[in-house]
């Protein structure tokens, strides 16, 4: 009903525009018809424009088809007219002078400022002081012509208006408006002098037909201006069909503005928690540029909780929106385990750089395990997926007439299922833009000391975990004074422990500044020098005692303190491109392969770094990590910022050099045509990669490992392939294995492939397939041409911020957009053009470290949907689990067009997600709560 207030208001406005349209027409025909009575003019003359005159005898046809007439200027004072009024008729236009009626026929028009109105046949009645706006029935029987007015954006149809100008009252019949989605029908509208209108046989719809599907119908309604509507009866019919839904009488106000009022609960049930009245609450409508909604929840055992929602907006500066949900379930039980407390936070913050040096977002989004265990969704089936929620707040700025700008930024990583969460705070960077300080000013230098460039780089950070640490070093040598480690996986995050995680947060201070040139060598090389300096800061350090045989562990202490430490590096880069060809029958002039192109990019990398585990440094203690039976000691060097923010400076000597080839290959292949021969490149490998290094210098392990990668597709696109794998050269020695079971490794300085183990041991694989089918062609990629509901989820969102931005008023407007937001899910709207979709996913991963036992990960997903008919179409998503041998998470959904209205049914046959959905809803935003809904969660089981 609350459209119907929408359509009411501007229906008195309609008519109130009329009215002034048929005072000014009035004053123009007013001055054409008392000329008649001028005894020096034989033949009545219609005023025109200046130079313009068309006589037109006395109740006669005109003597063309069409006549336009245009009001001067100099009626203004008369008439109050503030603008030129145009009306034409394609038939004719008649004067009756005797009986002071005016006739527009054919296809009448009138125009004045942005107000039109149309129709067939036009009457003005001077007499009778009233205008009639009406159609016409054509040869066939079909009425044609009907009224239309048309002011602006807002257009309505009629059957015929009828309107005095005198006494300000009009009778408009068969009255049909569009208001953004929604169609307003009326089968009589009167208007009294006081402006109030009276409606009788009022329809409201989002249904684009003649005949609409449904609509909520009142008999009976009274419009009082700029007060409220007051309705008789109402109730909804579908396809012309009277349901039980509705009431006996009703009062809306009607201002255009928002206003506060009551937001009406939803009810149902639940086999675990009761029957339920939800989303109930109350609306505050603050101002312009900010609201509120308080809602609750109540559920019949014992289950409560309520939500704090609110929008907000400043025109060009910022928008967002925030929520706050809480609820406390309870199943019915006296036992208080059964009793838990859950919350969810959502914030999103999203300003509009209009001009400014600074900006401020903010995208949160966390919340305890048992709100997401308790509220899963089943509308949004990859949310109850979704195992992490990463929040941000983030703040940035120029330093104006300065290179610099800072940075400062607040996250949070959340782990819903081991209960663990990373915290950064604060997260601090201030950053230089590169200087070229032997580059003449304002001219790019092509020397290469005027490519000498420099930049500075400073961030600071503060990482607080709730995780439980590894009780071991390095090699896993055990410490034997860490921290007892309980069963959970994570420190409850409270108050309580809150003392504790910041003690022992991780936090630190980087400092780097980078220094480069590029000189180009012989044309084809390049060759990149650069030096780079950095220095981490810390307040704290480690201090290592030698190992005890009694404990069988070394015991590491914190030293608190300002402790820092310097490391530098040089390093060189050379790279080019190199080209070979190879041509098949060199004879035929058109052979059906012509050649194979092979595209070799060769890079090689040289770089320098002292020996900063040597103790001049400080930055690393020899410490004695084991003892054998015999009492022989093996020491070690530890790193005293081991694990800490920024990590160390590297160890050994660095003088390495780095290999690199990336190769592709492709081949011309002549495609048949009837008139010209033409060739096509087709993939034959798109990239394979290899890499390495050796360091010179290091006393042994020099060479690293081998690493391997590549993709390509094959026929035609239709299948993409992406492999990859990294292979060690040296082989593992077993040192011994802790009370614990868990091994200690360390690798030897002696190559695979000298002790019969070939080129070494492959310690990771990986080997993927995907493809994309669908009636509109093929695509290899699903990531690349399909859009993930994610994806579309993500651009939606976007769309309100970006709407929010622009500084968009908050209340219908923002709230259709938040609607295509909230519902952006493949399971609300479907595309029914594409007969059918298939998407497949492969992938199968391998690693072995050494004396580790080996993984093997198989995962395999596949998505689609089929169209059955035009109006119908399943969509289905599932996996297969290798090592448990059997489906992960699916979801099958039928989909229903039915013109206005949508028929959803999702259903999870199995899982920890199990539940079943049935929603029949009108499809337009504005009705969303206009719907036929049946859930069945996991817990009603």
């Amino acid at each position: 009903m609350y459209k119907i207030v929408n359509f009411s208001q501007n229906l008195k406005a309609l008519v109130f525009r009329k009215y002034v349209l048929l005072q000014l027409l009035f004053c123009v025909f007013s001055l054409s018809l008392w000329a008649q009575e001028q005894p020096r003019q034989d033949t009545p003359v219609l005023p025109t424009q200046e130079n313009d005159t068309i006589n037109i005898p006395q109740a006669d046809s005109l003597q063309t088809d069409t006549l336009r007439v245009n009001l001067p200027a100099t009626a203004q004072a008369q008439g109050d007219i503030t603008t030129t009024i145009n009306y034409n008729a394609k038939d004719s236009i008649l004067f009756d002078a005797a009986n002071r009626i005016v006739y527009l026929y054919g296809n009448a028009k009138i125009d004045y400022g942005d107000i039109k109105l149309e129709a067939a046949q036009i009457t003005i009645d001077w007499t009778q002081s009233t205008l009639t706006a009406v159609g016409v029935t054509d040869s066939l029987g079909k009425e044609i012509g009907k009224p239309v007015f048309t002011q602006g954006a807002e257009t309505f149809v009629t059957d015929n208006i009828r309107y005095n100008f005198k006494n300000r009252k009009a009778t408009i019949r068969g009255v049909v408006t569009q208001q953004q989605e929604a169609y307003i029908h009326g089968n009589v509208v009167k208007k009294d002098a006081d402006n109030q209108l009276y409606i009788r046989g009022a329809r409201y719809t989002t249904c684009n037909l003649e005949h609409p599907h449904f609509y909520i119908e009142a008999g009976k309604l009274k419009m009082l201006p700029k007060d409220k509507i007051i309705a008789g009866p109402f109730h909804l019919r579908i396809a012309d069909v009277p349901t039980p839904f509705g009431f006996l009488f009703g009062m809306f106000p009607v201002p255009r503005k928002r206003v506060s009022g009551v937001l009406i609960p939803t009810y149902g049930e639940e086999r675990r928690r009761g029957f339920f009245l939800r989303d109930g609450g109350y609306y505050f409508a603050i101002n312009d540029n900010i609201d509120l909604a308080l809602t609750g929840e109540v559920y019949t055992k014992g289950s409560r909780g309520f939500q704090i929602a609110s929008n907000y907006r400043q025109r060009y500066q910022y928008g967002g929106n925030f929520s706050l949900r809480f609820n406390r379930q309870n199943t019915g039980s006296e036992r208080d385990d059964n009793v838990t407390n859950g919350f969810w936070v959502n914030w999103s913050h999203n300003p509009e750089n209009r001009g400014r040096n600074s900006r401020f977002s903010a995208s949160v989004n966390f919340g305890s395990t048992a709100y997401t265990q308790n509220n899963p969704s089943i509308t949004n089936f990859e949310r109850n997926l979704n195992q992490e929620f990463a929040s941000s707040i983030n703040y940035s700025n120029t330093l104006p007439g300065t290179p610099f700008n800072i940075s400062a930024r607040a996250s949070m990583t959340q782990n819903i299922v081991d209960k663990t969460a990373t915290i950064l705070l604060p997260d601090i960077g201030l950053n230089m833009q590169r200087q070229y300080p032997f580059r003449k000013l304002g001219k790019t230098g092509r020397s290469w000391w005027e490519q000498i460039n420099f930049s500075y780089t400073g961030a600071a950070t503060n990482r607080i975990t709730n995780k439980f640490q590894t009780p071991t070093v390095s090699n896993g040598i055990p410490i034997t004074n860490a921290v007892a480690r309980p069963n959970s996986e994570a420190i409850p995050l409270n108050l309580d422990n809150a003392s504790y995680l910041l003690r022992n947060a991780n936090n630190g201070i980087r400092h780097s500044i980078p220094v480069s040139t590029t000189v180009n060598i012989f044309k084809y090389f390049a060759l990149s020098p650069s030096f780079n300096y950095q220095e981490v800061w810390y307040f704290r350090k480690l201090q290592y005692s030698d190992y005890d045989r009694a404990t069988g562990g070394i015991r590491v202490d914190t030293v608190d303190g300002f402790s820092r430490a310097g490391s530098w590096n040089l390093s060189a880069g050379l790279n080019t491109k190199i080209y070979g060809f190879f041509y098949f029958n060199k004879r035929n002039p058109e052979p059906k392969v012509q050649a194979i192109r092979h595209l070799m990019i060769p890079s090689i990398s040289f770089g320098y770094a002292p020996d900063f585990g040597d103790p001049r440094y400080g930055v690393y203690q020899n410490v004695v990590i084991r003892e054998d039976e015999e009492g022989n000691t093996f020491s070690q060097p530890l790193s005293i910022y081991e694990r800490f923010a920024y990590g160390a400076p590297q160890s050994g000597r660095q003088g390495s050099i780095g290999f690199s080839l990336t190769n592709n290959f492709e081949m011309k292949v002549r495609q048949r045509s009837d008139t010209a021969t033409t060739y096509k490149k087709v993939p034959l490998l798109e990239r394979l990669s290899l890499s390495t290094s050796y360091n010179t210098l290091a006393d042994s392990l020099k060479l690293q490992p081998i690493s391997i990668s590549g993709n390509t597709s094959i026929l035609n696109n239709l299948i993409m392939i992406n492999f990859g794998g990294r292979l060690n050269p040296y082989l593992y020695r077993l040192d011994s294995v802790n009370r614990r079971g868990d091994i200690i490794q360390s690798r030897v300085d002696q190559f695979a492939i000298t002790n019969g183990k070939g080129l070494g041991t492959l310690e990771q694989a990986s080997l993927g397939f995907s493809t994309s089918l669908s009636s509109q062609g093929i695509k290899g990629n699903p990531n690349r041409d399909a859009a993930t509901p994610a994806s579309a989820a993500n651009a939606n969102r976007r769309g309100m911020e970006e709407d929010l931005a622009d500084g968009a008023p908050i209340g219908e407007e923002l709230g259709q957009t938040g609607l295509a937001y909230r519902y952006s899910d493949p399971s609300q709207y479907v595309d029914f053009t594409l007969p059918w979709s298939l998407r497949l996913n492969y992938t199968l991963s391998y690693q072995k470290m050494g004396f580790l036992a080996s993984t093997i990960t198989q995962s395999a997903n596949f998505s689609g949907d089929l169209k059955i008919t035009d109006n119908w179409k399943i969509g289905y998503s599932s996996g297969y689990d290798f090592r448990q041998h059997e489906f992960t998470a699916t979801r099958i959904s039928i989909y229903r067009d039915l013109h206005c209205w949508q028929m959803n049914v999702n259903w999870v046959p199995f899982g920890r997600f199990q539940s079943f959905s049935l929603d029949i809803r009108v499809k337009a935003s504005i009705l969303q709560d206009l719907k036929l809904s049946r859930r069945r969660n996991f817990w009603d089981n």
